[in-house]
């Protein structure tokens, strides 16, 4: 009987080995870079960082999903601890950086997501790529239009409200989900509008505005290489 309970003992010991030794083996880990696509798409082949400052690659939100699309992780890619374990088996992790919602200056939205697959006892390396995601468009204004226009101003709204103003000598691009919005100006006190919609994401749009005839009281608003005159009234030129 002792020793048919040494037996036991030892028994139950090596399946408590086996177990753990099981996990393990069904278990793998997983280490994650970002790779970031900057291009954007217009005339010149311009990059974000021409419009804003980058984000670092510790600055990236990941969220982890299983195969059946549950939550298994989310948090800054920086949090993420290598030596946890993934139980074996396929994985989606998503990548973000900024919030989709968020429109106006310095408001880049990017974004990326990798497929993986865990092997029990090994470690992946996955490398997720991300791209702008959303749209980025800038007001130019023409010499003749500044020399001849004082007083002008212009503002990007949707839906009656505003999501961002370009006063007179304004430089700088707006990042805009690109479904819609409604371009506002006023001109020597003249006002008009119009509606832009189905812009591209990482695509980066100019809206041009010159004078059509020098003491005129028309001018021309250039949009992806297409030209609309829009009549503003009598205007008296500056000194």
């Amino acid at each position: 009987m002792r020793h048919l309970k040494t037996i036991v003992s030892v028994l139950a010991f090596l399946s408590v080995i086996s177990c753990s030794k099981n996990v393990v083996d069904e278990s793998g880990k997983v280490t994650f870079q970002i790779a970031a696509d900057q291009f954007v798409a217009d005339q010149t082949k311009s990059n974000v960082s021409d419009y804003t400052a980058l984000p670092a690659a510790d600055d990236f939100t990941i969220t982890i999903k299983d195969a059946s699309s549950s939550k298994v992780w989310s948090g800054k890619i920086s949090e993420w601890d290598e030596s946890t374990q993934l139980v074996s088996g396929n994985y989606t992790v998503t990548a973000e950086y900024g919030d989709a919602a968020e429109e106006g200056f310095d408001k880049p939205y990017f974004a990326g997501a990798a497929d993986f697959a865990i092997v029990g006892g090994e470690t992946k390396s996955v490398s997720v790529s991300v791209s702008l995601a959303n749209t980025v468009v800038k007001i130019s204004c023409s010499d003749d239009f500044v020399n001849y226009y004082s007083d002008y101003g212009f503002k990007i709204t949707r839906t009656g409200a505003e999501i961002v103003s370009f006063p007179k000598g304004e430089t700088r691009a707006a990042f805009l989900d690109g479904y819609m919005f409604v371009l506002e100006g006023t001109i020597a006190g003249k006002s008009f509008s119009r509606e832009f919609s189905n812009l591209d994401a990482a695509t980066a749009y100019t809206i041009l505005f010159d004078v059509s005839n020098v003491g005129g009281s028309t001018i021309s608003i250039t949009f992806k290489n297409e030209t609309v005159p829009v009549e503003l009234g009598d205007y008296e030129l500056n000194d």
